[in-house]
């Protein structure tokens, strides 16, 4: 389930070859933690990692990390255990999300808070609390799941959507090949990024207005050595709405991908106000 903010689901779609220049894990890994950061910043409801031919495969490290840093940090151990591609979580920043809940007592609780939770092998759940949850409905065991509280003495919810939750509730991670994030129909606005893009400035208007009218908005980027012209080819026009150089007066040889997806949610989020 993705949760639309202000009415628009926003996505970012990036390769698995985005840590390339990085051989070490605790680079990759802070990294990630950056993507991340940008990502729940400005309220982004899903991240897609797309297949690059070329790559070594990183898919799997990727979303891994990327799953870790939206888990509530209660969850985090339960959900993880100890995983050598996790060595390195120490260094990620936190998210500090509305989902990422404090222990709180249980006299502090209310009727209709929401946290996030995992289903124990016996149907109760695990919100990271002293008192485990019991849930009014049955569902499979070892499952996170967001629960609305009903009842606080015993300790009582239910399951519900993220998209009943008014705060942002985090991001999904998805993996995906390039035809299904290029074809994915919940983001019918999709502006890839590249250095061979429309500038930026001839666009703004024409960007702003088709952002007001989309359901949802996917931003695509490449990898450090392969623009998306190079991964998609030059079809790349075709298979997306627009393309658009963000730095078309950038006065350094490279743009990392992780600065370009700062910059273009920034815009992004400038152009919905």
């Amino acid at each position: 389930m993705i949760v639309a903010l202000n009415g628009r689901k926003i996505a970012i779609a990036i390769p698995d070859t985005v840590l390339e220049e990085h051989d070490a894990l605790r680079e990759k890994t802070q990294k990630l933690g950056i993507i991340a950061r940008a990502g729940a910043i400005f309220g982004v409801d899903s991240i897609q990692i797309f297949r690059d031919p070329r790559g070594r495969g990183e898919s799997k490290l990727i979303k891994k990390i990327l799953d870790y840093l939206e888990t509530p940090q209660y969850l985090r151990r339960r959900i993880f255990g100890f995983e050598e591609s996790l060595r390195y979580a120490g260094l990620l920043p936190p998210l500090r999300i509305p989902s990422h809940k404090s222990k709180v007592p249980l006299d502090k609780l209310s009727v209709g808070d929401v946290r996030e939770g995992v289903v124990l092998s016996d149907g109760r759940v695990d919100i990271g609390l002293d008192s485990y949850l019991r849930l009014n409905q049955k569902t499979g065991a070892d499952r996170r799941v967001t629960v609305k509280i009903t009842r606080v003495s015993p300790l009582m919810g239910g399951i519900v959507e993220k998209s009943s939750v008014s705060q942002y509730w985090g991001y999904t991670v998805e993996v995906k090949t390039l035809e299904e994030t290029l074809k994915d129909n919940r983001f019918d606005l999709k502006i890839a990024t590249s250095r061979y893009g429309n500038n930026l400035n001839s666009l703004t208007s024409e960007l702003r207005q088709s952002m007001a009218n989309a359901r949802g908005v996917m931003l695509i980027f490449g990898s450090p050595s392969r623009g998306l012209f190079d991964i998609v080819g030059k079809d790349l026009t075709k298979s997306v709405n627009y393309v658009v150089n963000l730095f078309s007066e950038q006065h350094v040889e490279t743009v990392r991908t992780e600065e370009a997806i700062s910059a273009a949610l920034y815009l992004t989020n400038l152009f919905l106000m």
